[in-house]
């Protein structure tokens, strides 16, 4: 009897990705980043359902809960938890950290100094209400939400360098014996933790002599200006798309880096498209918002594929349960719990379909526009949480509604066999759990 033939692809994910995946994910610096966004699941899943509430995009049901008012509380709920996204992971790397770097002893202390570090970078505002005896001072929340979190990320690994460092170097007060615990930490941690703030202080003042006065504008500043080229032809698109997803794998929001620079130009093609649109003639305009949100069917990466098949085929405990709670997410396209919780983010396995998917759905994308199977996309704004087909409606024709659903069974075969290496791997550690604890 012939043996079986091992799928090539499954081969290769198995042998090559899986294998460099694990190496990297062994890392210290890159535990304690995945260690630090995953603590926050919870948090991060409470905000995408609440999300997911307020963003269904029905006329009917946004009248409903305008009308009883119940839109304020699901916006409220949203921004606690993920407009201070940065400000959760900066303390829960700073905790992690300590303890990777073998120094449980610190955790506690150490994510506060990451807190304290992370906020002394922070630009602080000021405004004097009418009447008001003086300025009132505040944190800009655009600041503290997933804009920040690639600088959290760096500033909690940096104070943990600091602070194990110079108590590996014995520059602490101790205490003498019979001193409660929680009061030998917070003098142990008074020398490190000057260091630090003082040392961060610096930093903050140093930017304000840059042109962007702060940190987080100086990082999205430098990775914005070579983006501003990249309008126009497909090319450019591709490359902006592509930057948009390796932005978004390091864990920076791509989204916040790219659109910034787009939407103004595609806020001025609007008027010019939706004429055209009116006289049935041809969309002037093609490389619109339209044309982006098809390369985020389900979130960045195009990642529906990825929760229907985590859906229907995931055989681990782990996945099974996770895809319960992306899939509705996913089907209004909101993905951060794929990105910090499965997380797709850092994850050497899953980065060629989380790249490639993208450009696929563009490409093909234009290649119908080019074909006359489909009309381009208007190009409105605001429209990306409708789901698929719907949102193809919107943007322009029922047939950008069946295209959204090819790519989404396209999105399902490029994502199956990354994922189902993962799933497999998965499978392999509950099981050694499972003897470990018999």
């Amino acid at each position: 009897m012939s043996e079986k033939k091992e799928n090539p692809v499954m081969s290769f994910i198995d042998t090559k990705l899986i294998p460099v995946s694990q190496r990297i994910a062994d890392n210290k610096y890159i535990k304690c980043l995945a260690g630090g966004t995953m603590s926050l699941m919870a948090i991060i899943l409470i905000g995408a359902v609440f999300n997911l509430l307020n963003s269904i995009g029905f006329e009917w049901y946004q009248n409903f809960i305008q009308g009883i008012g119940i839109n304020y509380l699901f916006n409220l709920i949203y921004n606690a938890c993920m407009n201070l996204m940065s400000v959760f992971i900066v303390y829960s790397v700073g905790f992690n950290s300590a303890k990777i770097f073998g120094h449980e002893e610190l955790a506690f202390n150490n994510g506060f100094l990451a807190e304290v570090a992370f906020f002394i970078l922070m630009p602080i505002g000021s405004y004097t209400a009418e009447g008001a005896f003086g300025a009132t001072n505040f944190y800009a929340i655009d600041y503290l939400g997933s804009h920040g979190v690639f600088l959290a990320l760096i500033t909690g690994i940096v104070v943990t360098k600091i602070n194990i460092f110079i108590v590996e170097k014995k520059i602490t007060i101790k205490m003498p014996a019979g001193v409660p615990q929680n009061v030998s930490d917070s003098f142990t941690a008074l020398i490190p933790g000057t260091v630090i703030v003082f040392l961060f202080a610096i930093i903050n003042w140093l930017f304000t002599m840059t042109p962007w006065g702060n940190a987080e504008d100086a990082i999205y500043g430098l990775l914005q200006t070579p983006l501003s080229v990249l309008t126009g032809s497909l090319p450019a698109f591709m490359i902006a798309v592509i930057l948009s997803q390796v932005l978004w794998f390091f864990g920076i929001h791509g989204s916040y880096t790219i659109l910034p620079i787009f939407m103004p130009i595609w806020l001025g093609y609007l008027a010019d498209n939706t004429a055209a649109q009116a006289a049935g003639e041809e969309i002037p305009y093609i490389f619109n918002c339209g044309m982006f949100d098809l390369t985020t069917i389900g979130g960045c990466g195009c990642t529906l594929g990825l929760v229907i098949v985590m859906f229907f085929f995931a055989k681990s405990k782990r996945y099974k349960t996770f895809s319960k709670v992306v899939l509705p997410c996913g089907l209004f396209n909101i993905n951060e719990p794929l990105i910090y919780g499965f997380p797709l983010m850092l994850n050497a396995a899953m980065i060629i379909p989380f790249i490639v998917m993208p450009l696929v759905s563009l490409i093909l994308g234009y290649a119908a526009i080019m074909l006359g199977l489909m009309p381009a996309p208007v190009g409105l704004v605001g429209v990306t949480s409708m789901p698929v087909f719907f949102g193809g409606i919107v943007q322009g024709s029922w047939k950008i509604g069946v295209f959204q659903i090819i790519i989404t069974l396209i999105s399902c075969v490029v994502y199956y066999p990354f994922f189902m290496a993962m799933d497999k791997q998965a499978v392999a550690e509950e099981k050694a759990d499972e003897a470990a604890e018999q």
